[in-house]
């Protein structure tokens, strides 16, 4: 199978193309009514204060969308003009071997917290089996059990950081792939990390709330092995990662929905319609407010500072009056990388973070075919403009979490002196992306 380049996972590629998918799939309610009721009802349930989709969608607010996707195209066309044509060759001077210790090493903390919190709450509850009762009975009570009974603040971050290392995990494996070099023993590692997080995203987001996780270690682990290996990879694999998540969806939304008189299929396929239907319409209604609409100055954009400096009960206080004008204009849920901004900044300010925010990806994209470290960084970056349409995830505090983890890692590992020579003939040559 002829490869495609790695133009295809660059972030005006994934901005386009997810903005496509939601538009295709958020209208099929619209233009299906008759096949999409339970879609229509969890519309109408959560935007009883926003009207219809066909309402929702107007031109202006359209021709706005539209700007802002030349004004990111525009922020990294700029980026990549100071940037060399190619990206240097890729940094073999790192120690893959500690850096999969460290990444086992950091990624099993994590994992006995989280586990030590929910054995924890299993043991207040009157056992495990109480909590299994409890989230078969009411998975949202159990979920309140969860978050009240946290060991420290900010531990819910720890679990939000588990992508970090199982991408981290992937990256590594596909640079031993590509170059080789890791010991026996570091692949063990790196292996037994990627799947134990996939294990416990797979099961915990059932009771713990944050599904998206499983989706962002899915596409971050994909995107990181195609970033080492400047190309897509194991393209055959993409459908077997769509069914692990529809799994998970479709239980979740099964246990979560249960009073509804349908299938588990049809409640978790048409929930996922919902979704891109309520993106969608997230997209257009404060766009819709015209001059009456209300500004919060960066609470959204920059939520991720507000969590870090304990500060987000003081500015949710201070502009109380806004922020529940400006929630009545969405049917819940975030809002897109589009108008967030818009949101916090009015069109001006919108304009210039939508450009600085595709500069950036810009530069991360093609620092990440360089080395191993900057290819997991990108794939989060990538992940996180295949949910552009749902939210914003450039300004939750897990992104940044995860980033951390991933320099704390990246400053942990040592470099070799000097790079191995490449032997004749020997996989060690990349294709360059455009070529």
């Amino acid at each position: 199978m002829t490869h495609c380049t790695l133009r295809i996972i660059s972030p005006v590629s994934l901005v386009v193309l997810i903005w496509a998918v939601t538009l295709v799939i958020g209208l099929l309610p619209l233009a299906f009514p008759d096949s999409m009721e339970l879609a229509l009802y969890f519309i109408r349930r959560q935007n009883a204060l926003s009207g219809g989709i066909a309402e929702a969608i107007t031109p202006l607010a359209s021709l706005w969308l539209l700007l802002m996707l030349l004004v990111f195209v525009l922020g990294s066309k700029l980026a990549a003009v100071s940037l060399p044509a190619r990206p240097r060759a890729f940094d073999l001077r790192t120690d893959f071997d500690q850096a999969a210790r460290a990444t086992f090493a950091i990624n099993l903390a994590i994992v006995a917290i989280v586990l030590l919190w929910v054995l924890l709450t299993a043991r207040q509850l009157g056992g495990f089996r109480a909590l299994v009762i409890m989230v078969q009975l009411d998975v949202l009570e159990a979920r309140e059990q969860l978050l009240g009974n946290k060991l420290f603040t900010g531990m819910r971050l720890l679990y939000g950081a588990l992508p970090s290392t199982g991408t981290l995990a992937a990256a590594l494996l596909a640079a031993n792939s590509r170059a080789g070099g890791m010991s026996r023993t570091a692949r063990r590692l790196c292996l037994f990390t990627l799947m134990l997080d996939l294990a416990l995203l797979t099961v915990l987001p059932i009771v713990m709330s944050q599904r998206l996780l499983l989706v962002l270690l899915i596409m971050g682990a994909y995107f990181s092995a195609c970033m080492v290996h400047r190309r897509l990879v194991g393209v055959q694999y993409i459908p077997l990662g769509i069914g692990l998540f529809l799994t998970t969806w479709t239980l979740r939304e099964a246990l979560s929905n249960a009073s509804i008189d349908a299938s588990a299929t049809a409640i978790g396929l048409q929930k996922l319609v919902f979704y891109f239907t309520n993106d969608l319409m997230n997209s257009f209604l404060p766009l819709n407010q015209g001059p009456e609409s209300e500004h919060s100055y960066g609470y959204f954009s920059f939520r991720f500072l507000l969590f870090f400096t304990q500060t987000d009960g003081f500015f949710q206080n201070l502009l109380a009056d806004k922020l529940e004008r400006i929630n009545t204009v969405r049917g819940g849920g975030t809002w897109s990388i589009f108008v967030m901004p818009y949101v916090d900044f009015g069109a001006v300010g919108a304009a210039v973070y939508v450009a600085a925010l595709g500069a950036l990806s810009r530069f991360v994209f093609h620092k990440g075919a360089e080395s191993v470290f900057w290819a997991a960084a990108y794939s989060h970056f990538a992940a996180a403009f295949a949910l552009s349409t749902h939210t914003t995830y450039f300004a939750n505090a897990n992104f940044t979490a995860i980033l951390l983890f991933t320099w704390l890692i990246a400053g942990w590992t040592k470099r070799k002196p000097s790079p191995q020579a490449p032997r004749r003939g020997s996989h060690f040559k990349f294709s360059q992306p455009g070529s």
